[in-house]
């Protein structure tokens, strides 16, 4: 996979991604986690069916293990982490990549957690402090991208201070077109037009990949 150049050379060794709100802990999943994580997945199938057009499929988890960010994209770290609560409990999942697609600019590729912790405020306490881990090392942006029509996501984005930048035509796993919405977040007061400058693929109008 491609990397950024000139990145500390800690970020080519990863640190386990750690950080944690007043009740849950984000920590790295390994391997043997896996099982847990689809099981997790297959308990809460509505996620998958709005983002993907159906359920989680059987080696869903192990896919999400597996998959990294395209050969195209220069990226830092990738951190596939689990949400667990107190009692050790898994409860979601974060795949969260430093530096992609450039320097500063951090991407959570998936924030997932169980049914039961939305609209509790679980959510926003747990971005709170993702934003801050990303701070910490560095991050001048956070970006993501949501699928478009998927109203609640809109809404809980945009509520944590992000703005759409783009629209890009994708398939997804049912092999149903849909548009995802690419959304940033400025950490250090950076204005739009400097981010798009940084990422001239999420202009607006960019017909890159």
């Amino acid at each position: 996979m491609a990397r950024v150049d000139n990145l500390a050379p800690t970020l080519h060794r990863p640190m386990p991604l750690h950080f944690e709100t007043a009740d849950l802990a984000v920590r790295d999943i390994q391997a043997e986690g896996v099982p847990a994580l689809q099981a997790l997945f297959e308990a809460n199938p509505d996620y998958f069916v709005t983002v993907n057009g159906r359920p989680p499929e059987p080696d869903e988890a192990q896919r999400e293990f597996e998959e990294f960010p395209p050969a195209h994209l220069p990226y830092g770290t990738r951190w596939f982490a689990g949400v667990f609560d107190r009692a050790g409990a898994l409860r979601g999942s974060l795949i969260l990549v430093s530096d992609l697609p450039a320097r500063g600019v951090w991407h959570t590729a998936l924030f997932f957690l169980a049914q039961e912790l939305r609209g509790t405020g679980a959510a926003l306490a747990l971005h709170q402090a993702l934003e801050a881990k990303a701070r910490e090392g560095g991050a001048h942006w956070l970006r993501l991208a949501v699928i478009e029509g998927n109203g609640r996501a809109e809404r809980f984005w945009a509520r944590c201070g992000y703005q759409a930048v783009r629209v890009r035509d994708i398939v997804d796993a049912s092999g149903q077109p849909r548009k995802a919405r690419v959304m940033v977040k400025p950490l250090h007061g950076g204005l739009l037009a400097d981010y798009l400058q940084r990422v001239p693929r999420d202009h607006p109008d960019s017909s890159l990949p």
